[in-house]
């Protein structure tokens, strides 16, 4: 189906998002990306500057008169050619099409190359604005769970900075052989059953699985993430700067990129530590001390000797290594093996996975 050719020169400036939003449920409903209100479908000149406004967009063929392609403004203005396209905007013109994006690419050159790098900054500074508004909205929610959290870490790294200065080397020993296998502690067992030639078959058992070994990690500290987070939340309150698509206020777009790249990386720290903590807990439960016993009593671990266990609020250590002697006698604070309140939705995601 033919269309006469439209051009509109109607938007001094560039279309705002509320614009871009109509547009696109216009082609989910109709297929017809041209018929949009005040959208031109004439020839743009090939020297223009273009503004892409969206990412690719498959159009719905299906809803379209015969089920024909969208004909393309720069290439073939009365003819089916793409089914995938990109809104943009021609400042020059004070126009909007829909291009296809192949064409585009080659019309237009290195200046959609250029239009291209520009959309994604303003895409992900439109998401990191949304996720800042997001954060300063559960903001009360998470200085709740770093204050709740906070004891019981700042308790963790205190049995760690025990164990390490009464029995230097040995949390990075053991943490070494068990981060090989996963946790996982395997003995050998005589099956009590011979093969073809008379010998013996051995195999290999899962004993079982060694939980919360992070704890040992040289790194292990989420009472310094969790420090960071709310030095980071406490100093939310400077805003980001404004901003808004279009805008040539590059310093603008830079402070948003970093500071909302800082703000997503905090939330990712804070999900991790909730879970680091909960997980370095269990290394401290007898049920796994126990096992470790096992698995030395077993002649499976690479220890001459080893005793680790926990009696009251007092874990015990008697180990001999390849790293030497070690003796500990470390103090648990009540609040090393306490749960920590997580408000519900405090680290649902701040952002949608495409703007």
């Amino acid at each position: 189906m033919t269309k006469a050719l439209v051009s509109y020169s109607s938007f001094s400036s560039q279309p705002d998002d509320a614009f871009v939003i109509s547009w696109l449920a216009h082609i989910n409903d109709t297929g017809y990306p041209e018929t949009f209100p005040n959208v031109s479908t004439t020839h743009p000149p090939k020297d223009g500057k273009v503004v892409l406004l969206s990412g690719e967009i498959r159009v719905p063929i299906l809803r379209r008169e015969g089920q024909e392609w969208v004909p393309c403004p720069i290439c073939s203005p009365n003819s089916p050619q793409f089914k995938v396209g990109r809104m943009a905007y021609f400042p020059e013109e004070l126009a909007v099409r829909f291009i296809g994006h192949n064409c585009a690419a080659k019309h237009f050159g290195e200046r959609y190359a250029e239009a291209e790098e520009r959309f994604k900054v303003e895409a992900r500074c439109r998401q990191l604005v949304a996720a800042w508004a997001r954060l300063l909205d559960r903001r009360e929610l998470l200085l709740h769970f770093i204050a709740s959290a906070k004891p019981v870490a700042d308790a963790l790294h205190f049995v760690r900075e025990q164990l390490d200065t009464q029995a230097p080397g040995f949390s990075g020993f053991l943490y070494v052989d068990l981060a090989k296998r996963q946790g996982e502690l395997i003995v050998r067992r005589d099956t009590g059953l011979r093969d073809q030639k008379g010998q013996l078959i051995i195999d290999d058992v899962l004993l079982g699985r060694v939980d919360g070994y992070v704890l040992l990690k040289k790194t292990f500290g989420p009472h310094n993430v969790l420090r960071e987070a709310k030095s980071f939340i406490d100093g939310m309150d400077a805003p980001l700067p404004k901003w808004e698509p279009g805008s040539e206020d590059d310093d603008a777009a830079f402070q948003i990129l970093a500071r909302g790249g800082q703000a997503l990386k905090m939330m990712a720290s804070l999900r991790e530590v909730a879970s680091t903590i909960a997980t370095a807990q269990s290394f401290l439960r007898t049920y796994n001390l126990s096992l470790l016993d096992r698995w030395f009593k077993a002649g499976a671990s690479p220890f001459q000797s080893l005793v680790l266990t926990r009696e009251g609020n007092q874990l015990l250590l008697r180990a001999e290594s390849f790293e030497g002697a070690h003796y500990a006698n470390v103090l648990l604070p009540e609040a090393a093996l306490e749960g920590i309140e997580t408000p519900e939705g405090v680290f649902d995601p701040l952002t949608s996975e495409k703007i």
